[in-house]
């Protein structure tokens, strides 16, 4: 069975519910399971051992939360393990956001990873509509790993 990991890191819980919403979406998909796991507490061997990952965070001066980037600079020496990968990103702020979802999606294809499709960037909590964008890029990362 493909595994999924979906790791974020939130600190006021918009990002979280963006990473719940996204995780659903992996579960529409038979044949596919998911991991959903806060930065600070996944691990390189995580990320290795994932055959697809998204990557969630909540904007900080127009980049990706600190424990999210801190993971991947730890990973940076695996990145041969985790090159190929399909991946997609989310973000949430109060600004900037598609910035910090910019700064997500460089790393992924400095490693290697292979974007799915176009990432999510929301300013505050997602509302139903972005939720339901949420949903289907999960899905789309879940039929992209099927493949």
């Amino acid at each position: 069975m493909a595994k999924v990991l979906v790791v974020y890191y939130s600190g006021t819980g918009n990002t979280r519910a963006m990473a719940e919403t996204v995780a659903e979406g992996v579960w529409e998909v038979a044949g596919v399971e998911v991991l959903l796991k806060e930065a600070e507490k996944a691990s390189v061997s995580d990320l290795v051992a994932a055959d697809a990952i998204a990557f969630g965070s909540p904007t900080y001066f127009s980049y990706m939360a600190g424990a999210l980037k801190a993971l991947l600079d730890k990973a940076w020496f695996s990145r041969s393990e985790i090159a190929g990968k399909p991946f997609v990103a989310f973000t949430s702020g109060g600004g900037s956001e598609a910035r910090a979802l910019q700064s997500i999606e460089s790393i992924g294809t400095a490693f290697g990873l292979q974007k799915t499709c176009p990432g999510v960037a929301v300013a505050g909590m997602p509302n139903d509509n972005q939720k339901s964008t949420c949903r289907n890029l999960g899905a789309a990362l879940a039929r992209a790993v099927k493949k």
